[in-house]
């Protein structure tokens, strides 16, 4: 069941620092427990800045929502228009970060978060959306295939300076 007073909007610019300490919070909370702390620290340090947030803010073929219950912000997502490697073609979307605050996983927030997504995707002629995911996040990797998502390769994604692997998983629009 779906909070009742549960908003999903944009982030506006000057939210950057928000967003930023609620991004990198959510990271910490989902892989800090996996991973090496001076990798996590890294990571952290060098993606989940103010800067580097305002910067993707200020672009408009970015994406950046929040999921607010009651005014709170619990969760966001962020979308770029990239492709995956190797190119799928025109149309595609990536979903780069797509999270909640841990007290409200399973609440209904994703679902709602992941259809404002989507809806934003076709907006923007997208005709799939991509993303990668971890191969230990088991919980996240079977919500994604909920969501239509499935598993069309692997990729390399770099915390800190510990290479893991990623599934790189597809949605068609």
């Amino acid at each position: 069941m779906t909070p009742p007073g549960l908003r999903i909007r944009p982030v506006r610019v000057e939210e950057a620092t928000e967003l930023a300490a609620l991004a990198a919070r959510t990271f910490r909370d989902a892989f800090g427990p996996d991973n090496n702390p001076e990798d996590l620290q890294l990571h952290l340090a060098t993606t989940y800045t103010p800067d580097r947030m305002r910067e993707a803010l200020q672009d408009p073929e970015c994406t950046s929502l929040f999921a607010e219950v009651d005014g709170v912000t619990v969760g966001y997502a962020q979308l770029f228009p990239r492709q995956p490697d190797p190119p799928l073609g025109d149309g595609a979307r990536m979903l780069s970060r797509f999270y909640l605050e841990q007290g409200w996983l399973g609440q209904g927030i994703a679902p709602r978060l992941m259809d404002a997504v989507k809806e934003d995707a076709r907006r923007r002629g997208a005709r799939y959306l991509w993303l990668t995911v971890w191969q230990q996040n088991h919980r996240a990797a079977r919500f994604y295939e909920k969501c239509g998502f499935r598993t069309s390769g692997s990729t390399t994604f770099i915390v800190g300076n510990d290479p893991q692997t990623d599934w790189l998983m597809l949605c068609p629009l």
